[in-house]
């Protein structure tokens, strides 16, 4: 007998074993990682595949209704995820230009360093920065917590 794949499926918002019987009897080790309790602090929302994000590169995701920058910066470790939208103006940075390094708002000007989110000109507002984790090869950012920043009118 053939069972979903519920260890990618547990990684989803309010899904857990509840939702998916099993047969008795059908449980396997695989399986029962799904049954222990959850850490309800870390709450990771699949977004894409890591090999979408180059070294260098960056993409915007939505994750819980957030628009996420999520970038690998030249030289960076590991990927960030940050606002994806404006601080000044609440644009969308979809369209902005990123150099593996500083990411530039389309409508003003506006930059930042996304190895940190802090605001390279002006010096008026950082963005908001999200947990990131990578599992065998899917990016996962967690919400939870979360809020983006605006500058000061």
């Amino acid at each position: 007998m053939n069972f979903p794949d519920f260890a990618a499926l547990r990684h989803r918002r309010g899904w857990g074993a509840a939702w998916f019987p099993l047969p008795s009897g059908a449980i396997t080790s695989d399986h029962a990682a799904i049954l222990r309790p959850r850490d309800f602090s870390e709450m990771f929302t699949r977004v894409c595949k890591a090999e979408t994000v180059p070294e260098g590169g960056m993409r915007l995701v939505i994750a819980d209704s957030h628009l996420i920058v999520l970038a690998w910066p030249d030289n960076a470790e590991e990927m960030k995820a940050f606002q994806g939208v404006c601080p000044h103006s609440n644009t969308p940075l979809n369209e902005a230009e990123f150099d593996g390094t500083i990411i530039t708002c389309p409508l003003h000007y506006w930059t930042w360093d996304l190895n940190s989110g802090d605001p390279v000109e002006p010096q008026e507002c950082p963005l908001a920065q999200y947990p990131v984790k990578v599992e065998d090869g899917i990016v996962y950012i967690d919400t939870e917590g979360v809020t983006p920043l605006f500058a000061a009118p």
